[in-house]
């Protein structure tokens, strides 16, 4: 009824025992890109009877380092346990279900506020208002446009504003800072 034979004791019926199935383990490498869409994926196993190949879903929001078990598709009906590794971003940092990613905006952009377009890492352009006097450091925060995971939860994305002082500034400029500083 469960799946699994009963063994007769001398008591009477006993425990369910479930045949033990052998286990096959990999490391796949996924992009952070791979974590947010999720999807199927081709992996090659090797075997003493060559190379055979399977295809496996990879669940959205899987963390680095994390297990999972796909039973039954390993080679003679073994279990297939993937130890997936996700590979740095260049552009996100991931803190769970939240992506952070650092812009650089001139100083007159943090003083007066604006508008900035950025694209989110699945390529979906977002606009963020960079209110007036912003501080350097300062994270803007965009709900429900992070990662999701299997169980529906999404995350947020965090946009965190650094200073750049521009190359050439006029000396009016320049000399209006003075006058006001004192």
């Amino acid at each position: 009824m469960f799946g699994g034979q009963f063994q007769h004791t001398p008591f009477g019926q006993g425990f369910a025992q479930h045949p033990r199935r052998s286990h096959v383990r990999m490391t796949l490498w996924i992009t952070l890109l791979d974590v947010a869409t999720g999807g199927r994926r081709t992996v090659s196993l090797g075997t003493q009877a060559g190379v055979s190949a399977v295809e496996i879903d990879i669940p959205l929001g899987i963390n680095d380092g994390d297990n999972v078990q796909y039973e039954g598709i390993g080679p003679g009906g073994s279990d297939l346990v993937v130890n997936f590794r996700v590979s740095p971003d260049r552009r996100w940092q991931r803190d769970g279900l939240n992506l952070t990613m650092e812009v650089r905006l001139d100083i007159w952009n943090l003083i007066l506020g604006g508008d900035l377009t950025i694209d989110t890492l699945t390529g979906k352009t977002l606009t963020v208002t960079v209110p007036e006097r912003t501080q350097p450091g300062t994270s803007l925060r965009l709900r429900g446009q992070g990662l999701s995971n299997r169980s529906g939860e999404i995350g947020d994305v965090f946009v965190r504003v650094q200073a750049s002082i521009p190359n050439h500034i006029a000396p009016e400029i320049i000399d209006a800072i003075r006058n006001h500083q004192g």
